[in-house]
């Protein structure tokens, strides 16, 4: 089967986990950082789970699942620990077109989640489309060691550069030529060299040549 990738934008998204268990928390713990407004369905949650429900930063309904809980939910994620609950979880957003991932078997969903090396807002996802979880696992690792936390420390200077620019260089090629040169550039080599200062003198100079 053939899948298409997408990132998906799920800031303050209302989304739900069916499941309270460790699965669960690693699947809610993805969305929570990815800013989704969420809530988790289950009778017994984690104590991570429980602490964050305590904060009240995502919502818990200790209850078994039943199809009311879809209502308005843009993304759901079945992960309980029974594969019955989880097919009809599934069966449920199919019949609400919801988009759904199912832990105990990704081909009830429509979704499936990928591997993923990140780097602060750099996300390279791996996918076999279900073939190899094994071969998906060993790409990753493979790029882990190839992209370093210095990409992460590189497009956050990126991020703020950008910001600036759009102020200060009105013109859009020229801006793309600033960061073209940027990505040529040495940068990276020195960041992974722990020489952030130095970076951050290379990156000025580069925008004054190449913005002059």
């Amino acid at each position: 089967m053939k899948y298409y990738p997408a990132f998906l934008d799920l800031r303050d998204r209302p989304c739900l986990v069916v499941g309270g268990g460790q699965v669960a928390e690693r699947k809610a713990v993805v969305l929570f950082d990815a800013g989704a407004s969420l809530s988790v369905v289950s009778p017994e949650l984690t104590p991570h789970l429980r602490e964050l429900a305590l904060k009240g930063k995502i919502t818990h309904h200790p209850k078994q699942f039943d199809e009311s809980d879809l209502a308005g939910a843009y993304l759901v994620i079945a992960a309980t620990n029974d594969a019955l609950v989880n097919e009809a979880v599934a069966q449920s957003c199919r019949k609400a077109g919801i988009l759904a991932n199912v832990a105990t078997a990704p081909d009830e969903g429509s979704f499936i989640v990928p591997s993923v090396v990140e780097r602060g807002d750099l996300l390279i996802a791996i996918s076999t489309c279900g073939d190899s979880p094994a071969l998906a696992r060993r790409v990753r690792e493979d790029l882990e060691r190839t992209y370093g936390p210095e990409y992460g420390e590189f497009l956050g200077k990126m991020a703020l550069l950008r910001r600036r620019l759009l102020q200060e260089v009105p013109d859009e090629e020229v801006r793309r030529k600033v960061f073209q040169a940027l990505v040529d550039a040495d940068i990276l080599y020195l960041l992974r060299a722990g020489q952030a200062h130095e970076a951050d003198h290379r990156i000025e100079e580069i925008v004054k040549a190449v913005a002059r």
